[in-house]
């Protein structure tokens, strides 16, 4: 039996293999170069799911996925919360004493990791040139291909391990609750047995107090709110989208909950109901 496939941003020994593997042990991993590519191979049909990180506690929103959750029909179907650990990764052993005092110092990694170990870095390698790659595994593949001791990697113990790297400092997150919200997503809605929270984009009519009355129907539902993110509409200077997560009640509460939004004058694009781990 053909195993299921899991795209996902990035290479092999990412965080994101790492999440995927979590639901899905026994799924083959499909890496994509970044977010786009992933939701398009879900669409096309080469990977069966499609796996992108959305949040992270210290960096916030990715707001590229938020894009793409609006510009594709896709069902997300599952969430998982990974704990993310960052480490400093070299091709071999080397002291920090020793990077502290040279010139010729680069760290190479992805924005948002930079953005997790930021005060870490000011505070040891000050300066260190940071060179941004498309993900943190890359990374790693990268320094080790080079050979330079003079050159790490911020990136998992998962892509060290995959790659041959040597952990230089280890746990260099900023914040030691340091989360990224994943998930999962098919091509076509489907009923998720035991779903607990749903997510939808939403946009209002431009009259005062149009999201206080669209929150008020939430309420109503008994749905509580669990994010609520305002984004610029590309294109229309006066209007807002506003992405909402939120704990389901009971599965049918959706439907009515949605009718009553449009009755509104609102705008809604439902893209999940789903468990979350």
């Amino acid at each position: 039996m053909e195993c299921m496939k899991i795209g996902i941003q990035g290479e092999l020994g990412s965080f994101h293999h790492e999440a995927a593997k979590r639901l899905m042990p026994e799924a083959e991993i499909v890496p994509r170069p970044n977010f786009a590519a992933v939701f398009q191979a879900v669409r096309s049909g080469k990977a069966e799911y499609g796996l992108c990180a959305i949040e992270n506690s210290t960096y916030g929103s990715i707001n590229e996925v938020y894009r793409l959750l609006e510009r594709h029909n896709v069902w997300v179907v599952r969430e998982v919360q990974l704990r993310i650990a960052q480490q400093l990764i070299g091709p071999q052993a080397v002291s920090l004493d020793e990077l502290a005092a040279a010139d010729d110092v680069r760290i190479l990694s992805q924005g948002p990791a930079f953005a997790q170990v930021e005060l870490w870095l000011d505070a040891h390698l000050p300066k260190a040139v940071r060179e941004e790659v498309g993900d943190t595994a890359l990374s790693v593949h990268e320094v080790v291909r080079r050979g330079d001791p003079h050159a790490l990697a911020v990136a998992g113990k998962f892509a060290a391990e995959t790659y041959g790297g040597h952990l230089v400092a280890k746990d260099i997150q900023d914040e030691s609750d340091n989360l990224t919200r994943f998930i999962l997503f098919v091509k076509e809605q489907r009923d998720v047995p035991g779903a607990t929270h749903a997510s939808m984009i939403l946009k209002t009519d431009h009259t005062p107090g149009a999201l206080l009355r669209a929150l008020q129907i939430f309420a109503e539902h008994d749905c509580n709110l669990v994010k609520l993110d305002s984004h610029p509409i590309p294109g229309d200077q006066r209007h807002y989208a506003f992405y909402i997560d939120y704990k389901l009640a009971t599965l049918l509460t959706n439907p009515s909950l949605i009718k009553e939004l449009e009755q509104q004058s609102c705008s809604v694009k439902l893209f999940g109901e789903y468990a979350s781990i």
